[in-house]
């Protein structure tokens, strides 16, 4: 699994794939909820008894099928899902969003990022991502 570039602004991730693809989630609401829909999607057993990030941890580790240190962040996809763990632990769980190059010009208008509209989808995204990590 290659690595993936990713950048955080407010409610949104944007995220490129080792392909180059880029796709932009919006925060989930309910983390323990969504971590609870994506284990029944992929008939994953989890102990009701886990906190937010046990059950993120080990879902991620299902999911990549690599282990995740406690400081490593990491990151999984299932379905129209995306588990992000922190450094520090902190679950967050996003939701696919669906009209890319829509999502990216938000987050640009957010914060005040110039584009080219003939940017493409890959341009467009691999230029925020490394605005947004500056």
């Amino acid at each position: 699994m290659g690595k993936i570039k990713s950048a955080r602004s407010g409610e949104y991730v944007i995220t490129c794939n080792e392909e180059g693809s880029i796709k932009v989630y919006k925060d989930f609401d309910n983390d323990k909820g969504a971590l609870r829909e994506i284990a029944a999607s992929i008939n994953f057993t989890y102990d009701p008894e886990w906190t937010t990030r046990q059950f993120g941890k080990n879902l991620i580790e299902k999911i990549t099928g690599e282990h995740v240190a406690t400081k490593d962040a990491a990151c999984a996809e299932s379905g129209e899902y995306a588990i992000y763990k922190e450094e520090s632990g902190t679950i967050q769980v996003y939701k696919n969003y669906d009209n890319t190059k829509g999502a990216l010009r938000e987050i640009s208008a957010k914060i005040g990022f110039k584009y080219d509209t003939e940017w493409t989808t890959r341009q467009f995204g691999n230029k925020l991502i490394a605005e947004l990590n500056k």
